[in-house]
C-alpha cells in the first residue's frame, strides 16, 4: 500500500514538473513586440524624421492618408513628366531632389493656380519674390508659369534660404512661411530644430505634407503601411508594455529596500 502511494506521489509530481515546464517554454517562446526599422526611416534631404515621438508619427499617418485618394494618384501619373525636369535643375543648385515635390503640393503641378495672396505659377511664388529672382512678371508675361524658368528661380531662392537657416528641413518651412517668421520663431523659443519648433498649423503640417507627398511617390508600400494605422497601434503598444515594465522594476527596486531595511 505504501509502494502504491509513493508511486502515484512520483506520477503526481511528474506532471506538475512537466506543466511547469511547459509554462516556462512558453514564456520563453512569447517574442517581443518591435517595429520594423525600415518604417521608421524616414528623412527629408537627409535629416531624420523623429517618427518614434508620437505626436509625429500621428501627425504624419494622418497627412499619408490624407494623400491615398484616387485624385492624388491620378496627379502622381500626370506629374512624371514635369518631375524629371525640375530635379536636374534643383540639382544644379544643389538643392536636394526631395523639394522637386514642392509644385506638387503647392500648385499641383498647375501653372494656373494662383492663391488669394497673389502667389502664381509651378512653385507659387509672390510677384515680387519671383522678380527679384530674375523673373518676368507683369500684366502681358507671367514667368512663373514657366516650368524650366520658374524652376530655376526657385532653386536659386532654395539655395538662399539654406544658407540663412543651415537645415533643409527648416527651409521647407520657411518656404511657406516666410525666412524671417521661421528666424524670429527660432531666436524667441531658442531651438534650431524644426519638429520641436512651436509653429502656426499650416506651417506645422507643411513638411508632413512633403513627406507624405515622397513617400507615395517613392514607397507606396510603406505608405500603404503606415496608412493602416498597423505602425501607430505597435508603437502604442510598445510604450505601454514600457511603462509597465517600468513599473514593475520600480516595485522590485522597492520590495528590495524595504527587505534590506
Amino acid at each position: 500500500m505504501i509502494r502504491l502511494i509513493f508511486i502515484a506521489f512520483s506520477i503526481a509530481s511528474m506532471g506538475i514538473f512537466s506543466l511547469s515546464n511547459l509554462k516556462v517554454e512558453k514564456k520563453e517562446l512569447k517574442t517581443e513586440l518591435t517595429i520594423n526599422s525600415d518604417l521608421l526611416a524616414i528623412n527629408f534631404c537627409g535629416e531624420k524624421v523623429p517618427l518614434t515621438e508620437m505626436r509625429i508619427a500621428e501627425r504624419y499617418q494622418k497627412m499619408i492618408r490624407n494623400y491615398d485618394t484616387n485624385s492624388f494618384r491620378k496627379l502622381m501619373t500626370s506629374a512624371e513628366k514635369r518631375m524629371k525636369v525640375i530635379e536636374p535643375i534643383l540639382k544644379k543648385y544643389g538643392v536636394p531632389s526631395d523639394f522637386k515635390y514642392i509644385p506638387i503640393i503647392e500648385s499641383a503641378m498647375n501653372n494656373d493656380a494662383t492663391s488669394h495672396r497673389g502667389a502664381g505659377g509651378y512653385w507659387q511664388l509672390m510677384p515680387a519674390t519671383a522678380k527679384s529672382l530674375g523673373l518676368t512678371v507683369n500684366g502681358t508675361v507671367d514667368d512663373r508659369k514657366h516650368l524650366v524658368k520658374s524652376t530655376h528661380a526657385a532653386g536659386k531662392y532654395l539655395k538662399e534660404l539654406h544658407r540663412q537657416l543651415g537645415s533643409w528641413t527648416l527651409v521647407a518651412a520657411a518656404y511657406n512661411a516666410g525666412p524671417q517668421h521661421i528666424q524670429n520663431r527660432m531666436n524667441s523659443q531658442n531651438k534650431d530644430d524644426y519638429f520641436k519648433l512651436r509653429l502656426n498649423a499650416e506651417t506645422t503640417k507643411y513638411i508632413y505634407k512633403i513627406l507624405a507627398v515622397k513617400e507615395w511617390f517613392s514607397n507606396p508600400e510603406r505608405s500603404r503601411e503606415w496608412g493602416s494605422g498597423d505602425v501607430l497601434e505597435k508603437m502604442v503598444q510598445i510604450r505601454e508594455e514600457k511603462k509597465l515594465s517600468e513599473l514593475k522594476d520600480d516595485s522590485k527596486q522597492l520590495a528590495r529596500a524595504a527587505t534590506d531595511s
